[in-house]
């Protein structure tokens, strides 16, 4: 019985006898997780210790490798405006994050003046993730959703 009093027949056996009561709750198939949201980015100096090769990091999030199984897919959605440059997926299987973290390049998405977010997919098990840009994201990356 629905919420309008309106009976509808949802199992009954051979016989059409119905014996039983269906409880439907949205607990069984709850919503989408939602999505970590980074909007802060760090000034790192490059190699050459000048400001010609420096780059800016995202904090970085869990990768929730407990959850993710074998092959987890991860989506991520760069929201930009008119950013020229490459940012790059970085992961780690690290159990903490400090500053000696050894840090892979997993998927780079370039940009050149976008101003409608650019998804990028990629799988594996990682501990934690964080994004790299090659140019100033102050003012043209507004946020990174990503979706584990």
């Amino acid at each position: 019985m629905d919420s309008n009093s309106t009976k509808t027949l949802t199992y009954v056996d051979s016989h059409f006898d119905n014996n039983g009561t269906i409880f439907v709750d949205s607990y069984a198939f709850p919503g989408p997780k939602s999505s970590y949201s980074l909007t802060q980015f760090t000034e790192e100096l490059g190699v050459a210790g000048d400001d010609s090769d420096n780059y800016w990091i995202s904090e970085s999030i869990s990768a929730e490798p407990a959850i993710n199984g074998n092959e987890a897919l991860h989506t991520a959605a760069v929201y930009s405006d008119s950013y020229v440059g490459d940012v790059v997926v970085q992961a780690t299987l690290e159990n903490q994050v400090t500053d000696n973290t050894n840090w892979a390049d997993i998927a780079t998405v370039s940009l050149s003046n976008e101003t409608e977010p650019k998804p990028v997919n990629f799988n594996g098990v990682f501990s934690h993730l964080r994004f790299k840009t090659t140019a100033s994201p102050t003012n043209t990356i507004s946020k990174i959703l990503v979706r584990n």
